[in-house]
């Protein structure tokens, strides 16, 4: 699943694995952007801006069932199961700035490591449910006249394996 920004580029969400048990490691994944337009388009290459620092992106795990997806309520509010929000803030240099040029029909790929590092209330997750993973990468220096907001998304479960010889 993917959505497409006003540019002709659509995000999606590639994980290594889509069905799991809640006790393995959550899986790598990668967001491609394919640019599905007839014109080439720039994306701001702002994924890893620190070496020693997550990514750039926000990430939403969200709990669906019966076609709509659920979260963890606080109140009035309902929040995602688990998250991760790059946590700081970068001054950009102009002469520092790098982009990444798609000619029509091209992609780009940015691989998301370790990310079971990166999420926070990652153990609201059960066996047995399915669940929603959304990340969202904002491009505000692309062009300097639209600031956009690309969204990928792909839906897994969990289930749960046991061990040879252990009943379920």
């Amino acid at each position: 699943m993917g959505d497409m920004a006003d540019n002709g580029v659509e995000c999606s969400v590639v994980m290594e694995k889509t069905r799991f048990d809640a006790r393995e490691t959550f899986p790598d994944f990668k967001l491609v952007f394919t640019n599905k337009g007839e014109k080439t388009v720039r994306l701001f290459d702002d994924f890893y801006p620190l070496k020693d620092d997550g990514p750039n992106i926000r990430i939403e795990i969200w709990k669906k069932a019966g076609g709509k997806r659920y979260g963890y309520r606080v109140g009035e509010i309902e929040n995602p199961i688990a998250c991760y929000i790059a946590g700081y803030k970068i001054e950009r240099v102009a002469a520092l700035m790098r982009f990444i040029t798609l000619k029509p029909g091209e992609k780009h790929e940015v691989p998301i490591k370790e990310a079971y590092l990166l999420l926070t209330y990652f153990d609201r997750l059960r066996n047995d449910q399915n669940y929603e993973l959304e990340v969202r990468f904002r491009d505000g220096y692309a062009y300097p006249d639209a600031r956009r907001v690309y969204v990928g998304k792909a839906e897994f479960s969990l289930s749960r394996r046991s061990p040879k010889g252990v009943p379920r």
